[in-house]
């Protein structure tokens, strides 16, 4: 399990901006196993994990807004919070679960100085 606290968000924001390194190499693995264990064990009906790359743009057909600020806007994905499920049948893609994003007009700007 990955824990740390930060005195504020923007700590949290510059961390992620400036590659968080181990952190992500540790989240990525544990989805992939997650990926994993979804396609083999649980169902190998074409179900998969949902993540939405940063640089997407948001859909709320597809996705929430981590922040609930969408109001029907499109933005720009800064990263998946919590992972969606995919299911795939044929040439059907249903979203069973859809992933919470956050956008990049949430995240503070960068302090200077």
């Amino acid at each position: 399990m990955i824990t740390r606290t930060f005195s504020d968000f923007s700590e949290a924001v510059e961390l992620v901006r400036n590659g968080a390194g181990t952190e992500v190499e540790a989240v990525v693995a544990a989805t992939l196993l997650f990926d994993n264990a979804i396609k083999t064990k649980i169902a190998s009906s074409e179900m998969s994990v949902y993540i939405v790359p940063p640089g997407a743009t948001f859909t709320g057909e597809t996705m929430v807004d981590g922040f609930g600020k969408d109001g029907g806007e499109r933005g720009t994905v800064a990263g998946t919070m919590e992972i969606g499920l995919i299911q795939r049948m044929g040439d059907v893609e249903t979203v069973l679960r859809k992933p919470k994003v956050i956008l990049e007009r949430d995240l503070p700007e960068p302090e200077s100085g």
